[in-house]
């Protein structure tokens, strides 16, 4: 997934789903899914939950979907030319929409 594409699809969540919604859409990504997943579709899952820990305030129960999951919580933002202090929340540069 590209970057736009992470953003644009936790931004479509826009607080509208449950955490067993977002967990139904994301189930088959990564090392524990589906399909026993595979490192690209891992990588993205981790992205895409870090990015939607991060836009939804650091919600706890985001947290315990990326545990369970497998993802853990990176100390990054999407592009990872920066660090990002996870308790606050910090404008996304440029890079990391494109």
């Amino acid at each position: 997934m590209t970057n736009r594409e992470i953003v644009d699809k936790v931004e479509g969540w826009n607080w509208n789903l449950s955490i067993f919604e977002i967990y139904d859409e994301v189930k088959g990504m990564g090392k524990y899914g589906y399909g026993g997943g595979n490192a690209s579709d891992h990588e993205d899952l981790a992205r895409l939950l870090n990015h939607a820990y991060e836009y939804f305030n650091y919600d706890p129960m985001i947290k315990e979907l990326m545990s369970f999951l497998g993802v853990e919580v990176a100390e990054h933002n999407l592009c990872g030319d920066h660090k990002v202090d996870l308790t606050e929340r910090k404008k996304k540069c440029e890079k990391c929409l494109n």
